[in-house]
């Protein structure tokens, strides 16, 4: 009677951990704890990404990414950085992935990146009153501002040359005060990224000297986000997610919303 006993107990025991072993199969994988995912923003480059009153985060990229984030159920922390040192943040780990980077060739041998997800040209931006009108005669001899570390400077000393001197920041902003003082003559920077952050922001200070351009050595095949070059389930995720935001129409609507325009994914 007592061996009966112990024998019940025994097997009641064992279809309770089987049950238990069998619900924990069950789980959806994305119930798991998931790694936290950093994503580097240089948060002074509106509409791309800028810091609001509220001291959060804020922008085109920032939708796009937190937009990600949520279809693919990442666990994700939006953390703000200069430029200059954005990539030694992603190769040191301190960051898993870089918003609003120009893919190009150059880049990918340092990065793995996600598929695009805006193509914006470039353009040259002088005070209004400026008789500069952006051909390549009227700009020689003149300063030109743009970005420390970025495409744009490359671009400037690898195509101008000897023809204009570079004068680089560390922020558009800073670039742009330079600009107003008389400093430079004009700034280099993404035509989607100057038109609404000053142009429209103080109408009559500013304008466009010449046409928008790229050129796919610099301007590369688009803006994606960056990620370790060993880093490809990341990538995948990403893509899917990016995949997710224009079929449900919301890169469309972020497009609208902060360039004024629906602008298409690449």
């Amino acid at each position: 009677m007592k061996g009966t006993t112990i024998m019940k107990a025994s097997n009641c025991s064992l279809l309770l951990s089987t049950a238990a072993l069998v619900a924990a199969l069950a789980q959806p994988a994305h119930a798991q704890p998931q790694q936290k995912v950093v994503i580097g923003f240089d948060g002074s480059y509106p509409p791309f990404a800028s810091v609001g009153a509220d001291g959060e985060l804020k922008g085109f990229d920032v939708d796009i990414v937190k937009g990600v984030c949520s279809a693919e159920k990442l666990r994700c922390e939006l953390r703000n950085m200069p430029w200059d040192g954005i990539f030694t943040a992603l190769d040191t780990r301190k960051i898993d992935v870089i918003a609003t980077v120009a893919i190009t060739d150059e880049r990918k041998k340092r990065a793995a990146f996600s598929r695009p997800y805006l193509k914006s040209p470039w353009a040259y931006m002088t005070l209004a009153s400026s008789s500069i009108n952006g051909s390549g005669d009227a700009l020689t001899g003149k300063v030109i501002g743009t970005v420390a570390a970025s495409s744009l400077e490359r671009f400037l000393n690898g195509k101008m040359g000897s023809k204009v001197k570079v004068s680089t920041y560390d922020s558009m902003d800073a670039a742009v005060l330079d600009l107003d003082s008389g400093r430079v003559d004009a700034i280099l920077g993404e035509a989607t990224q100057i038109q609404p952050a000053y142009i429209q922001a103080k109408p009559g200070t500013y304008k466009i000297v010449g046409e928008p351009f790229t050129d796919p050595t610099y301007t590369g095949q688009g803006q994606g986000l960056a990620v370790r070059l060993d880093d490809k389930a990341l990538v995948k995720a990403i893509d899917s997610g990016i995949e997710a935001l224009i079929k449900n129409g919301s890169h469309a609507e972020f497009t609208k919303k902060w360039f004024g325009v629906e602008m298409p994914p690449q």
